[in-house]
This record gives C-alpha cells, structure tokens and sequence, in this order.
C-alpha cells in the first residue's frame, strides 16, 4: 500500500473529531436506543425497517413506530428512501439500521431524512465499514467517511462508535456460511477473545516504543488513549450512530484538504447560499 504524500502531516487528533464521542459504551449497538434520549410520545420513522426487529424496542420505549421499506407486508408505508411520501417536519426520530451502505444515492435519502425530521429531530442508527459484501451493498463507510455525510447533508454528530471487531467476525462469517446452534456461539467468544488479545498485543508493543522513544508520561497517556479508540474505529465491522438535524446546515473542509487550507466552514442555510458553497468548493 502506497504512502500519500501529507500522510506525514496527519496526526490520531485528525481522525478523531473533539465534537463527537467515540467512546464505546458497555452494552455497545444495545446501547443506542438508551443513548439517543427519551422516545415517549414521539414519532419514529424506521427508515429501510426489513422484517422490523426494532419495532418492539421503539414502542416499548413508548414511541409511536412507523415502518418504510421498498416492499413486504410488515411495514407501515412502501416507498423508496430517496422520495418519503411523508410531509416536511413529520417524524421525532428516524432509525437507520444497517440501510446507508444499501443506497446507491445515501445524499439524496439524507436530505430526504432531514426534510421529514422536525427540528433538533435525531437520525441514529448502524452502517457497515469491514462487513464483508452482503445483499446489494454500495458504500460501506470508514468513521470519517460517514461523519463527512452526516455533516455535509445536514446532521451534526454526537455519538459515533464502534460495533464489533473485524477479525473475530469475519473469521466466524468464513466458517459458518449457515447458522449452526451451540458451536457458533461458542466459536464466536472464543474469537473475540482471540482477537481482543491480539489487539491489546499490539498496544502493549507501541507502548514499549514510546517509551524508549523517551516520550513524556503525560503524552503517552494521552496518545494511548486516543489510540485505543482510533485502533477500535480501524478495525470495526461497522459504526452505531446519533446525529441530529442542524440549523443552518453546516459543510465544513475535510480530508486531505483541511491539512492544507485549514477547517473552513461554510454555514449554508437556503439553495442559492448552497449553490454558492458549492460553486466556492470547486474553486477551491
């Protein structure tokens, strides 16, 4: 693999946004539904809801489910995501679990999303990174890549974390092409064991080399943390989510680009001021 030629210039703290928490909390992907706030009395749209398994988590959480998929006979409305048959401003909430990486236009659904939420409505859910290529997958997405979307169509990101770790999952995907009772469960912990193992390995050994690098105490600390979260976002199967819908909307600088020119932020708030935005991008 290549080396670009600013890589040099990036440091832990470029790919880990200060605004965002990327802790991983105990329960994990369990966790969202508790992470994302008080549902009662608040109307959720499950975006791409499949066979529904979150319809009774949402309602039990006291919310009103509305379901939306391209077909089937479980959910409430069929429709396409990037033309929701709803009115502006209709939804609290909207659930996007597993459904980005399935879109062959994720902008254009994103700012269909934002248009059905309410303001301060929240979009949260789960989209693939190392998931191997399962039913028509297009964009799995890297933390930056999907903290980019968010950002650029809308949505300021409060929590972005990791699921599972790759090496465990993808070691179980290859064994078991089918689900197989008692084996497979037992297979999986001992891999993400296994895995976990071979993770803390490699930061013990980039510890050893701080410190007879003579790195300060007090850096080390710092960068070891940050390490371990960013080693986390590495080599996830994918990220859980919370964004909520911001006013004005905000596209700031990313990549690359921001290593040369700085974070600059362009504030856009109407189709003219996005058009101009747009046109300041390019000539840039």
């Amino acid at each position: 693999m290549g080396k670009g030629v600013l890589d040099d210039r990036l440091h832990m703290r470029d790919l880990l946004r200060s605004d965002i928490n990327h802790e991983r909390p105990d329960k994990g992907g369990k966790a969202l539904f508790d992470l994302v706030g008080d549902l009662r009395g608040k109307t959720i749209l499950d975006l791409g809801c499949g066979l529904a398994p979150y319809r009774s988590v949402i309602e039990e959480k006291g919310a009103t489910w509305v379901g939306c998929d391209l077909t089937g006979g479980v959910c409430t409305v069929i429709a396409d995501a990037g033309r929701l048959p709803f009115r502006s401003e209709s939804f609290d909430g909207v659930l996007s679990a597993a459904v980005l990486e399935h879109l062959p236009e994720p902008g254009w659904s994103l700012d269909e999303v934002r248009r059905v939420l309410r303001p301060s409505g929240k979009l949260f859910g789960y989209v693939a990174f190392l998931e191997p290529l399962h039913g028509m997958s297009y964009f799995h997405m890297s933390h930056l890549g999907l903290e980019y979307l968010l950002l650029r169509h809308g949505f300021r990101v409060e929590r972005l974390y990791p699921s599972h770790n790759v090496l465990s999952y993808q070691l179980e995907q290859i064994l078991f092409p089918k689900p197989l009772p008692v084996i497979q469960p037992l297979v999986r912990a001992i891999a993400r064991v296994w895995a976990q193992g071979l993770l803390f390995l490699n930061r013990v050994g980039r510890g050893v080399l701080m410190v007879l690098r003579r790195v300060p105490r007090e850096r080390r600390r710092e960068e070891a943390r940050e390490y371990r979260m960013l080693q986390a976002m590495r080599f996830a199967i994918g990220f859980n989510f919370i964004s909520v819908r911001s006013d004005p909307m905000v596209v700031a600088q990313a990549g690359y680009r921001a290593l040369l020119k700085g974070d600059q932020t362009w504030h856009v708030s109407s189709p003219g001021t996005r058009a101009m935005a747009k046109s300041a991008r390019q000539g840039a």
